[in-house]
């Protein structure tokens, strides 16, 4: 189970949720996504902790944010307040820098598998 969540992080992490990568005016490299935003999970039965620590001169817009879990149910998501930002990508928006920690609720675990018997009952 944790690790098909950590899958679905991993796959959040490599859409545009981080178009800040390009806000770093100056700077001629830019770092790997997963050194610009370290994630990392902690849970505890159906708790979880989602927790990104951004890189200086990096942020994650909170617009872009989804958490999709799959073969699980979760709680609705309450995204913390973010600080307002102009940027030419998004105009005003809300972002997150430095860290972001999204505690996350597993309602109900949803099977995926489909057992059979010889017979044809599925």
């Amino acid at each position: 189970m944790a690790q098909r969540i950590f899958t679905l992080i991993l796959l959040l992490c490599s859409t545009s949720v981080f178009a800040g990568l390009f806000d770093a005016p100056g700077r001629s490299q830019f770092v790997p996504a997963d050194q610009a935003f370290a994630f990392d999970f902690q849970q505890n039965q159906h708790d979880l902790n989602l927790t990104w620590q951004i890189k200086d001169g990096y942020y994650l817009y909170r617009k872009q944010i989804r958490i999709t879990p799959e073969h699980a149910k979760i709680a609705d998501v309450q995204l913390p307040q973010g600080v307002w930002h102009e940027d030419e990508f998004y105009g005003k928006s809300e972002i997150y820098r430095d860290r972001l920690t999204l505690p996350v609720t597993i309602t109900r675990r949803v099977r995926s598998d489909v057992n059979c018997h010889l017979p044809g009952l599925c």
